[in-house]
């Protein structure tokens, strides 16, 4: 609540916005109810008004009790207003100056009754807010909210129109692979393909009879092609910039679905992590929660928006950004409220590899360790009208002897090559072979690289 003896000092912004009121109520009134309802809610201020310099103050309401019967009036009709989301205490009277004012406090809606709208669609009468003013949503942010509603995982849909051949073998290979060494016991590891896939959620039985690959099977293993024609808009990227090391972007080759592009991320991030931090153990906890930076994005993403996944690393931060907004209110997913992700047969697979609970436990996690090691605090925000959510973490500075800058190159260039000869890396990188094959006899005692052959490629 903000200080309305000091009206003053206050700007309208992403959660204020001052109303005059004096002929009563204005139409713009509804659209920043429903604004502040499909963002991050806001203060509504009748008998208050905004000056040439921004600059706020009181002009009061003409008749208190009787603005706040109409509101509520209105409020609950819904051939207004398609949800009313107010509680008692949202809506009160406050006298300053010897004037009423009319305060309003708009929470962000429940998922379930997002889009808040006007009228009779929500085509026509939803809004969200960006900056100091209300934007009319476009008919694919309505449609994301809609698919929002919905409580059965959309991922765990079967797609009658493709076939198991949509799925890479090789990438198959290397989940059951990873699944097996992770959960060594599990029944399921003694099941053959066309057992497994279906008892694993990455096949479904259509209405034809036949098995078809799931929304979260072919987001996990599909190939490029079939991917981008069921989600046109996916995109996986990683880059990095202004980091002084040779390699600025990861080229998108190998990665095609989410198993490879989690594989790619995480194995370059452990690698940066050895050089952020010299401590093993604290090593250890800044990959696992980037990786989990990582994974929470996935199991979040809304892979039909145009946010894609996009992961960006600078000296000094890692942005891990994805289409969607948050389905909970964000102060809540910074605090380990009870996950809500948005795809949840990703959750079970990821599962199967002992790598998601969908608890929302990661978020809070990685919100503690920062804390604890008395970096800067991560950044949580959403981008309402691109319809994505950014998580930014500072990462720790170091300054970089010759030994590691050599390691790092190697590190970047295994990430792109997946495997190379010392002569090879020597040769690729500018470097001497006696200095890489020094970095390589590190890095393996590391546990960073490990050898096959006469060739290096990363731990997986």
């Amino acid at each position: 609540m903000i200080d309305l003896n000091h009206i003053a000092r206050y700007r309208e912004n992403n959660r204020i916005e001052a109303k005059k009121a004096a002929g009563g109520f204005p139409h713009s009134l509804w659209e920043t109810y429903s604004a502040f309802a499909n963002t991050i809610g806001g203060l509504l201020l009748l008998g208050v008004e905004e000056d040439r310099d921004k600059t706020l103050h009181i002009t009061g309401v003409p008749d208190g009790p009787g603005y706040a019967a109409q509101f509520w009036a209105t409020v609950q009709d819904p051939a207004k207003v398609s949800a009313n989301i107010l509680t008692p205490e949202d809506v009160a009277l406050h006298t300053v100056e010897g004037k009423q004012i009319l305060v309003i406090s708009v929470p962000r809606a429940d998922r379930h009754q997002r889009p808040v709208y006007i009228g009779d669609s929500p085509f026509t009468g939803a809004y969200r807010r960006d900056g100091e003013g209300d934007y009319h949503c476009s008919p694919e942010e309505v449609r994301a909210m809609l698919r929002d509603r919905e409580d059965a995982p959309a991922d765990l849909a079967v797609l009658e129109g493709r076939t198991p051949a949509d799925l890479s073998q090789t990438d198959l290979r290397q989940f059951r692979a990873l699944m097996a060494m992770r959960q060594p016991d599990h029944p399921w590891n003694y099941l053959p393909d066309p057992q497994f896939l279906p008892a694993a959620g990455i096949l479904g039985r259509g209405q034809d009879g036949a098995d078809h690959p799931t929304l979260a099977g072919l987001l996990l293993l599909g190939k490029r092609k079939p991917l981008r024609e069921v989600f046109p808009q996916f995109r996986l990227t990683y880059q990095e910039a202004d980091t002084g090391f040779s390699l600025s972007t990861l080229r998108p080759g190998p990665p095609e679905n989410l198993f490879s592009f989690y594989g790619m991320v995480t194995r370059r991030l452990t690698a940066v992590s050895a050089l952020l931090a010299q401590d093993p153990a604290e090593r250890e906890r800044l990959a696992g929660a980037m990786r989990e930076a990582v994974l929470n994005a996935i199991l979040h993403a809304d892979y039909f928006s145009r946010g894609g996944l996009a992961i960006l690393r600078t000296a000094g931060k890692l942005t891990v950004s994805n289409g969607g907004l948050l389905r909970v209110d964000p102060d809540q997913a910074r605090q380990g409220a009870a996950g809500d992700p948005r795809n949840r047969g990703l959750v079970a697979l990821f599962a199967l590899l002992k790598l998601a609970t969908g608890t929302g436990r990661g978020l809070r996690g990685i919100y503690a360790l920062w804390a604890q090691q008395g970096w800067q605090a991560p950044v949580l925000a959403e981008a309402a009208h691109a319809e994505r959510t950014d998580l930014s973490l500072p990462l720790p500075h170091r300054a970089f002897s010759r030994e590691e800058l050599t390691r790092q190159q190697i590190l970047e260039y295994l990430t792109d090559h997946v495997s190379a000869a010392p002569r090879t890396l020597a040769q690729g990188l500018g470097l001497s072979l006696r200095e890489v094959q020094g970095a390589l006899a590190q890095l393996t005692r590391q546990n960073l690289v490990v050898p096959q052959g006469q060739r290096y490629q990363l731990r997986a």
